[in-house]
């Protein structure tokens, strides 16, 4: 789980260039919704700077869409083995984060975060508790709480959830992966 006292470091702090005199650029914290991974499965090294928080319950929602011959199966089997092979990768655990990296010739620079612990006020009190969308907007809000100094924003492709996430204070956007990379 992203922590506070994150031992690299605010998570997502980016070192100073030398030979520069900049400001250190604020990252984001981007929360995937299940379906940005099944729509596009490389989402996930496609936000550049900014880190990716993965809550349980998108995990569960990948790993439950992953059987069948159908183009958002193999999308959810491929985000699949992306994160495997992020975590395999990742030698001292994953509790501060997994380099998003994979090669010189990518562009995210930013880390990968897995809820790793449970996190009781889940769901706000007006949603009901039966929708995994419900469970991944209350994620979203407990996040937002914990690192009030970063912009915490839900990425889903269901414009409902995204409805439901604003009308709860939250910031919410809709992916296009056209317009993340050129």
């Amino acid at each position: 789980m992203l922590r506070r006292s994150d031992p690299a470091g605010t998570p997502g702090a980016q070192p100073a260039r030398r030979g520069r005199r900049a400001a250190p650029a604020a990252t984001k914290l981007f929360v995937l919704d299940t379906n940005v991974l099944m729509h596009d499965p490389t989402s996930l090294f496609r936000f550049e700077e900014h880190d990716v928080f993965l809550p349980m319950m998108t995990l569960e929602e990948l790993d439950n869409n992953k059987k069948g011959v159908s183009e958002v199966a193999r999308n959810a089997r491929q985000a699949s083995r992306y994160l495997d092979e992020l975590v395999s990768r990742t030698p001292n655990g994953i509790e501060a984060g997994i380099a998003l990296k994979r090669h010189d010739a990518d562009t995210a620079t930013g880390r990968l975060y897995l809820q790793t612990e449970a996190i009781d006020d889940t769901v706000p009190a007006n949603l009901p508790t039966t929708k995994a969308d419900n469970h991944i907007i209350g994620v979203v809000a407990t996040l937002a709480r914990q690192f009030a100094e970063r912009q915490v924003i839900l990425v889903s492709k269901d414009i409902n959830m995204r409805i439901k996430a604003r009308a709860l204070g939250l910031a919410a956007e809709d992916y296009f992966n056209d317009k993340v990379l050129e």
